[in-house]
C-alpha cells in the first residue's frame, strides 16, 4: 500500500492537461483505506480516537487537568494503530506481535480509564470535569469490548494451533502403533 501502485490501465492524459478529477497520489496514500475504515477494528479504533480525544478536551477545561495525560496518550496510540491497520503494517512488520500489543493497550486503557473516571466524577465539581468521567466511562467500555474481541480472536487462534498439534500427533502416534504391529508379525 505504500507507496501507492501505478495503475497500469490508467487512461492516458488528455491533450489539455491533467484531469481535474484526478487525486494527488501523494496525499492519497496517507488516507486510510475504506474497507478498514468499514471493518469492525476500524470503527472500534475510531470510537477509541474520538472518545480519547473528547476526553482530552474535556480535561483539558477542567479543574482535574491533572489527569490530562492518559486521554492524550491513548488518543496518540489508537491514532498509531489505525494507521498501521490502515496501512497494513502489521503485515509489513512481522517481528512485533500486534494482537498482543494492541489487547495490553486496551487493558490498560480501559483500567486507567476506568479509574480517573471514577476519580473525576467523585472528586471534582466543576462540569467540565464530570463530562470528562462520562466520556472517560465511555470509552472504558469501547476499550473494554476492543480488549473482549481481541482475546476471543487470539484464543480461537491458539485453539485452532492446538487442535492442529493434536491431529498431527495422533497420526505420528497411530503411524507408529502400526509400524510396530507390522514388524511384530
Amino acid at each position: 500500500m505504500w507507496p501507492p501502485d501505478p495503475s497500469p490501465e490508467a487512461a492516458p492524459e488528455p491533450a489539455g492537461g491533467p484531469r481535474a478529477d484526478a487525486a494527488v497520489p501523494g496525499l492519497r496514500a496517507l488516507l486510510p483505506a475504506p474497507a478498514f475504515l468499514c471493518s469492525r477494528k476500524g470503527r472500534l479504533l475510531l470510537a477509541e480516537a474520538g472518545l480519547s480525544f473528547i476526553t482530552f478536551v474535556c480535561y483539558v477545561a477542567s479543574s482535574a487537568s491533572a489527569f490530562l495525560t492518559a486521554p492524550l496518550l491513548e488518543f496518540l496510540l489508537a491514532l498509531y494503530f489505525l494507521f498501521a491497520g490502515a496501512m497494513q503494517l502489521n503485515d509489513k512488520w512481522q517481528g512485533l506481535c500486534w494482537p498482543m500489543m494492541d489487547f495490553l493497550r486496551c487493558v490498560t486503557a480501559a483500567l486507567i480509564y476506568f479509574a480517573i473516571s471514577i476519580t473525576a466524577v467523585a472528586k471534582y465539581s466543576d462540569g467540565a470535569s464530570k463530562a470528562a468521567g462520562v466520556f472517560g466511562f465511555f470509552a472504558t467500555i469501547v476499550f473494554a469490548i476492543d480488549f473482549y474481541l481481541i482475546f476471543n480472536d487470539v484464543a480461537k487462534f491458539l485453539k485452532q494451533g492446538d487442535s492442529a498439534a493434536e491431529t498431527t500427533a495422533g497420526k505420528a502416534e497411530e503411524e507408529n502403533s502400526s509400524d510396530s504391529d507390522s514388524n511384530s508379525d
